[in-house]
């Protein structure tokens, strides 16, 4: 007796974990959505199979797509998927008299493949962080520019006023005379310190070019002529910071803009020094 009772506890369990262990049929429901192996049985129909990290057994007809992500599908003989197979991480198995009306896509992520797939995710997504943490130095720079010389911009806007294309002209002339200049000052030790300064005044000219410009548009707007300096400076400059992160347009505004300070700048001091003598 004893005996039949451990035979019978024994057949239990095994049916139990036969259970557990066998893919999940299903048949009845419209979008099969599970986190285990997924089997459409024969003279069955779904509207959709998706699988995240298991397979997909498909015996009967899907109406619409089969996605396996992590896993492997097998179409079985006389099955029908009238439109997308899509396997990522994983094979797709198709027998002889199987019917899939679309087309059929399968990305297997091997190690090299993710790898791939990883550094150029995070090469993109460094790259659009870094123009984000340079946006908001280049606004907060310009604010802090503008505030403290906010008596002379008007002055400073005066000189490119009517001037634009000759001032861009000089500006384009100059920075490359400073850049041959700073980079044979920078092949010899004793000309390092002096070529970084040159190649930092005309990031500093184009700060305070940046923020009399600002100051120009913020003018435009009415409801900003009464408001606190730092406010317009702050909305011109992030008007014009937007437009730099254009792709193309906004480098090429972003040379003319910086040349344009450049040349203002180098005209506003020439003026200084002319009215001195």
């Amino acid at each position: 007796m004893k005996k039949h009772r451990i035979l019978l506890s024994i057949t239990i369990v095994f049916m139990m974990a036969l259970t557990l262990a066998a893919p999940t049929v299903y048949g009845a429901e419209k979008n099969v959505i599970k986190q285990k192996e997924v089997m459409v049985p024969a003279k069955q129909s779904v509207e959709n199979v998706i699988v995240f990290g298991h397979d997909a057994i498909v015996k009967g007809k899907v109406k619409t797509a089969v996605i396996v992500i992590n896993g492997n599908v097998d179409i079985k003989k006389k099955a029908k998927v009238k439109e997308l197979v899509l396997v990522i991480g994983g094979h797709v198995k198709q027998e002889a008299g199987s019917k899939v009306t679309d087309n059929i896509i399968a990305m297997n992520l091997n190690s090299p493949s993710q790898n791939s797939l990883f550094l150029g995710g995070l090469v993109l997504i460094s790259g659009w962080l870094l123009r984000l943490i340079a946006s908001i130095v280049l606004v907060f720079l310009t604010v802090l520019a503008g505030v403290s010389l906010h008596k002379r911009t008007n002055s400073l806007a005066e000189v490119t006023k009517g001037q634009a294309p000759r001032l861009i002209l000089s500006g384009a002339i100059i920075s490359a005379a400073l850049l041959v200049v700073g980079v044979l000052l920078g092949i010899t030790v004793i000309g390092i310190p002096v070529s970084i300064l040159l190649l930092l005044l005309p990031v500093l000219i184009f700060i305070t070019g940046l923020a009399v410009y600002s100051h120009e548009i913020a003018a435009r707007f009415s409801g900003l002529e009464n408001k606190a300096p730092w406010l317009r400076y702050l909305t011109g400059s992030f008007l014009l910071v937007s437009l730099f992160n254009f792709p193309i347009i906004g480098s090429i505004f972003f040379f003319l803009l910086f040349f344009l300070s450049l040349g203002g700048a180098f005209k506003f001091l020439f003026e200084r020094f002319r009215a001195r003598k």
